[in-house]
């Protein structure tokens, strides 16, 4: 099921977004052809030449031309029909990032222990601008409606691990991070805010939060802060079980507190830790 969080920024909107306050020293070259890059997603994962220039508001030749270079570097490939796919050595440009993450394997132990618990898939979540990144799971039910592979993002003001990643800001990092969101998502913003923001609360003062289809409507999933790691990276954890299956109070009395305890078991490692929301 796609979700309008779900799908990219258009990329004639964040071009416009950058020609208004755009810095001269940055290469709008390379910017478009990572913008490429970004069309493509789950559900739309082979693109014509036309269709990229349509989405990203240039001429054909100057996609073409981007494309090509794409091609040569190998992030791109052509298929049988002339129209563009994600190369996999794209993937090469995810190892480095994930190799300065070891701390991912220290707990796939307690992550596939709470899978169990809800008879659902849990997974680690890091902030990246103003999106989560899932960066490990653990547990995937057969039929499930929805799997947070590694490198799936998703919205923070949407979402349980969203949401559970923002309380763990101090006051002025959580004040410029909701400027930075609200820029980018205006209206949409502002009507999810109330929600936001009660999760946010409840996540510094409960240690858990609970997202009823906010991101994706087929799942209810709760969500808890871990903390930082050792290089400032802010990490929390979530797990998911089908709509049709989630029952309120099971997620509120028994599974939140229950995540929550166990975010504080793994801090207890050493791996994370909390800091002040002062300061």
């Amino acid at each position: 099921m796609t979700n309008p969080q779900d799908a990219p920024t258009s990329a004639s909107d964040r071009q416009e977004e950058l020609d208004t306050g755009i810095d001269a020293s940055l290469s709008s070259t390379l910017m478009r052809g990572i913008e490429i890059l970004q069309c493509f997603s789950a559900s739309e994962q082979e693109l014509s030449n036309a269709e990229i220039a349509r989405r990203m508001g240039l001429k054909r030749p100057t996609v073409s031309r981007l494309c090509k270079t794409l091609l040569h570097m190998g992030y791109l490939r052509k298929t049988s029909k002339g129209a563009f796919r994600l190369a996999p050595q794209l993937l090469s440009l995810t190892y480095p990032v994930l190799a300065t993450m070891p701390w991912r394997h220290d707990v796939g132990g307690p992550m596939r222990e709470i899978a169990e618990m809800c008879s659902g898939n849990a997974s680690l979540g890091i902030m990246s601008g103003d999106r989560f990144v899932h960066v490990q799971t653990a547990g995937l039910p057969p039929g499930w409606p929805h799997v947070p592979d590694i490198g799936q993002s998703g919205p923070l003001h949407h979402s349980a691990l969203g949401w559970s990643l923002l309380s763990m800001l101090r006051d002025w990092e959580y004040d410029d991070k909701i400027d930075e969101i609200r820029a980018l998502h205006g209206d949409d913003f502002e009507s999810a805010r109330p929600v936001m923001d009660a999760a946010v609360a409840r996540c510094r003062e409960q240690g858990f939060c609970v997202s009823y289809g906010d991101w994706r409507p087929d799942l209810v999933a709760a969500g808890a802060p871990l903390g930082r790691t050792e290089d400032g990276l802010c990490v929390a954890i979530a797990c998911a079980v089908p709509r049709y299956r989630a029952v309120s109070d099971y997620f509120e009395s028994d599974l939140g507190p229950r995540l929550a305890e166990a975010a504080v078991s793994i801090r207890m490692s050493g791996v994370f830790k909390m800091s002040s929301k002062k300061g």
